[in-house]
């Protein structure tokens, strides 16, 4: 470690644990909430981490693809398509 103090957020920035640096105080407190032990607050910490991460690679997959516009059961016209039962296609979407 180097000559000064290393604060926590400082050593998960250079860790490049983002995610956890801006949420870490809500994430403790919600393990303090929950009377979690040890090892249970550090896969809820994980856990933020690794689901913040997916989230942004599908943001970027999705950005590199470069598809025209995203499609969505809203836009879909049923009309044009009579064998397709509208609600049925709804339920199984949800």
């Amino acid at each position: 470690m180097s000559a000064e103090v290393d604060t926590l957020p400082d050593m998960l920035a250079r860790l490049k644990l983002t995610a956890l640096r801006d949420r870490l105080d809500g994430l403790l407190d919600e393990a303090a909430r929950g009377d979690l032990s040890l090892r249970e607050t550090l896969a809820l910490l994980c856990r933020a981490e690794v689901s913040h991460r997916e989230e942004r690679r599908i943001q970027m997959a999705t950005s590199i693809a470069k598809f025209p516009h995203q499609r969505t059961l809203e836009g879909f016209d049923f009309a044009a398509q009579p064998s397709l039962d509208a609600k049925q296609v709804r339920d199984l979407a949800a």
